[in-house]
């Protein structure tokens, strides 16, 4: 009887053990990527984290890329051709789940802009905005106003739909105490995506913009 006591005690701790290692273990930190633009003979790039490398993958401008695991907050893009340096990237302590958006840097490379996706705050429907112009953009979400200075970024929302389930949406930018329209449009109502939104000036001076949305599943949607 007492050598089963026994046995049975060993078998009950080495359970116990065995379940300590997974509840120690943290998640890893995982980041997406989502260039606004990529030179055409860039050629794939990949993440060095510590020594740590991802596997190769292409820049991607119209997606985010697939979730890449990294070991610590500070890291770095490298092309695979050359191993050339293109950003340095260092994230918040707060959150394990980011998207960097990279934005053209001078002379050359990237600069980045992290926006936390695991934020509560920052929910499907909402839209992350980066005003890469020299200007001011003055914006008319539906009801809901922005306002974006030149090198900002922000998250914000449209509010007030119509009935016929869609927003009016209308950008302008100021100049010397103008304001100028640059796009006047509608936007259907959707509640499975989030939204990154580039405002660009073109070589001419032209103000335009583009944007890529985020499919959230619904496990994940705040």
């Amino acid at each position: 009887m007492r050598l089963f006591v026994f046995l049975l005690g060993l078998a009950l701790l080495g359970g116990v053990n065995a379940q300590e290692p997974a509840a120690e273990k943290k998640p890893a930190l995982q980041v997406k990527l989502l260039a606004v633009t990529a030179p055409p003979d860039l050629g794939q790039v990949y993440l060095l984290s510590g020594e740590v490398k991802s596997a190769a993958f292409d820049l991607p401008m119209n997606n985010v890329s697939d979730a890449i695991a990294v070991t610590q907050r500070a890291f770095s893009l490298k092309t695979v051709n050359k191993d050339l340096p293109l950003c340095a990237i260092e994230l918040p302590e707060a959150g394990k789940e980011f998207i960097i958006v990279l934005s053209p840097a001078k002379p050359a490379g990237y600069r980045s802009v992290i926006v936390r996706t695991d934020d509560p705050s920052f929910r499907r429907g909402d839209v992350f905005f980066l005003n890469l112009t020299t200007h001011t953009v003055l914006g008319k979400l539906g009801t809901r106003p922005l306002v974006l200075e030149s090198g900002k970024s922000a998250v914000n929302r449209p509010d007030g739909p119509k009935e016929k389930g869609y927003y009016d949406i209308a950008f302008a930018t100021r100049q010397e105490n103008e304001d100028r329209i640059f796009s006047s449009s509608r936007w259907p109502i959707d509640d499975q995506i989030r939204s990154y939104l580039f405002f660009l000036q073109e070589e001419s001076g032209r103000i335009t913009y583009r944007a890529v949305d985020e499919f959230i599943p619904a496990e994940k949607r705040p």
